[in-house]
């Protein structure tokens, strides 16, 4: 039919398009808002590794910075009147306006701009506490970008610098550009100056590690540009930076024990510079030399071989000619050995209470300590696995550390550039694993140890694996098996039927003495179907109520065997004797939850 006077026919595949684009605006903006408060735990703005900035400050927290921004639509508030807009133009209308608003980034930018305001950092909304410099904003709007400028100077005495650390709290996207040069560049899409961020980024502190290559730097005056955007959830970004360099590399993370058996080990250290490395160890005086690839680079991996059985190890790293302090292990527990293990889960924001369990946890001094998944809030930001290997430094330089991989350890965003296998040095999966999942196995003398990929249940692969590593294990003392979200729980999340459906059979089929989850936060054990289980999920995250099967709570769905929950955040200890296992869960402070109690060997 013709268009009448007055009347507009409208493409539907067009309008279609436009709904569409709408709708993912919309998403954006409600799954920004669900990922920040899925968990009030959201760090507590202590910086990676609680220390000031190591070498010469060039941008202290009180620097001045000239600053400007750009208004937008709020993003809610545009979603109807775009949508409209959309519609007229199909019809004939003008194109309407983007969502997210437009301006250029500032003239001049990114060496200097024409501040709006100047003053030091952080620099926030209008309702940011502690910021030094606030944005205003008005009803219907946001503030889509933030420019900053600050200057710094060098003399010729600052020549030898070859590494600049530069570290900053920011929401939501950052670019951060070094004498016109763009040195970071973090979650900003590049086609829009207003479009908002990739995805939402955490309150921890990141260091970005920026070498030295000529011409960076220069005698004199030299500027610090910075650009934010916030992702759909906030009205405006916020910003925190300082800068220190020098002159030579240093451990960025590690030392990382990993793989100890009763007469090898390995030790992972990674550098911030391509460097030299080496380690000398010895059970009194350092008299041996470790194998390590040849060259200079950023991750060295030793390879300690031939160490006696049941000695303690001292080993001494040097990182570009500097000594580093002595660190002690153990060697592994043979068969037979009595075998202790410490275990707990669901860290994410808690690192005051993480701590206090990694302290605990290094004076218990077991053979190895297992993690049940969610060590960070989100595995997207490296901010966050910063902040995690800084905490637990003290506990995996002298204890081996197997993690089993949470959800929250993926990143929301998917962004696996760096996926969680590659943070840790863990025993070698089986070769058909796909890249990103994490199911493995090894041995502490005869207990037989399976760390499972609670991401990947539906993968017929992990299951098969687990199927033929349970058998060949068959003649293990006692068999530990550890996931993220296991198959009963009476918390927040329940129980995940999958696991209860395709993996408590097998588990119950090989006998496998004990199985230990997360994914809720608090401590839960029973035993169903055969299986004995724990829930341990308070390694700091936000503690979680229970919900069926106690008073003024409904009735559960279904049967789990559940003998004891206690809403503490905790630890276990396991001590693996020849006749049985003891389970002792202690709260942070080392005090007993209850009273230990123990399960039969295999044997």
């Amino acid at each position: 039919m013709p268009a009448s006077a007055g009347t507009r026919c409208y493409d539907r595949a067009i309008v279609t398009r436009w709904a569409l684009g709408a709708l993912v605006v919309a998403a954006l903006v409600v799954s920004a808002r669900a990922d920040d408060q899925d968990d009030p735990a959201t760090g507590d703005g202590s910086r990676a590794a609680g220390e000031p900035l190591t070498g010469r400050v060039l941008v202290a927290p009180g620097a001045r910075w000239d600053v400007a921004w750009a208004a937008g639509p709020a993003l809610t508030a545009a979603l109807g009147p775009t949508a409209l807009a959309a519609l007229d133009h199909v019809a004939g209308g003008p194109p309407p306006a983007s969502v997210f608003g437009a301006a250029p980034p500032p003239a001049g930018w990114p060496l200097a701009l024409t501040p709006t305001a100047t003053g030091p950092a952080p620099i926030g909304p209008l309702d940011c506490r502690g910021c030094g410099t606030r944005l205003p904003g008005r009803d219907g709007e946001r503030i889509a970008a933030v420019w900053a400028v600050t200057a710094f100077s060098l003399t010729a005495a600052d020549r030898d610098l070859r590494v600049l650390e530069l570290r900053t709290r920011y929401r939501d996207g950052l670019a951060v550009w070094l004498n016109g040069v763009p040195v970071v560049r973090r979650s900003l899409p590049g086609a829009d100056p207003l479009a908002i961020a990739a995805r939402p980024h955490g309150p921890e502190w990141e260091t970005v590690f920026v070498p030295v290559v000529p011409g960076l730097l220069r005698v004199g005056t030299n500027r610090l540009a910075v650009e934010v955007r916030p992702a759909g959830h906030t009205r405006a970004p916020t910003v925190e930076v300082e800068l220190a360099g020098r002159p030579q590399a240093r451990i960025v993370r590690g030392p990382m024990l990993g793989q100890v058996t009763p007469s090898a080990a390995t030790v992972v250290v990674e550098t911030d510079l391509p460097t030299a490395a080496s380690l000398a160890w010895g059970t009194g005086a350092l008299d041996r030399v470790a194998a390590a690839p040849p060259g200079v680079r950023r991750q060295h991996v030793f390879a300690l071989a031939g160490l006696p059985p049941e000695a303690t190890i001292t080993y001494q790293l040097t990182i570009d000619g500097v000594v580093g302090p002595p660190v002690r292990f153990a060697t592994a527990p043979g068969p037979g050995d009595v075998v202790r293990i410490g275990i707990y889960g669901d860290v994410r924001g808690g690192h005051r209470v993480h701590a206090a369990l990694v302290d605990r946890l290094v004076a218990e001094a077991p053979d190895a300590v297992l993690a049940s998944g969610d060590l960070v809030l989100r595995g997207a930001d490296e901010a966050d696995w910063q902040q995690f290997f800084a905490v637990t430094a003290p506990l995996i330089a002298s204890i081996p550390y197997y993690p089993a991989v949470g959800n929250h350890d993926l990143g929301r965003a998917g962004d696996l550039a760096r996926r969680f296998v590659d943070h840790f040095a863990l025993p070698p999966g089986p070769s058909d694993r796909p890249p990103g999942a994490a199911w493995y196995s090894f041995e502490l003398g005869d207990v037989h140890v399976v760390m499972l990929d609670s991401n990947a249940y539906d993968d017929a692969r992990q299951r098969a694996w687990l199927e033929a590593d349970l058998r060949a294990a068959d003649g293990a003392r006692a068999i530990i098996a550890v996931t993220h979200d296991g198959p009963f729980s009476r918390g927040t999340h329940g129980g995940n039927q999958q696991a209860v459906r395709d993996y408590v059979p097998i588990l119950v089929r090989h006998r496998v003495t004990l199985l230990v989850s997360g994914h809720d936060h608090l401590y839960q054990r029973g035993r169903q179907d055969g299986l004995a289980w724990v829930v341990s999920g308070g390694g700091g995250a936000p503690l979680y109520r229970v919900r069926c099967g106690v008073a003024g709570r409904p009735r559960c769905a279904r049967p789990d065997g559940l003998v004891l929950a206690a809403r503490e955040h905790h630890y276990l200890l396991l001590t693996v004797f020849p006749a049985h296992v003891e389970v002792c869960p202690r709260r942070a402070d080392g005090a007993a939850i209850e009273p230990c109690f123990q399960l039969p060997t295999r044997r």
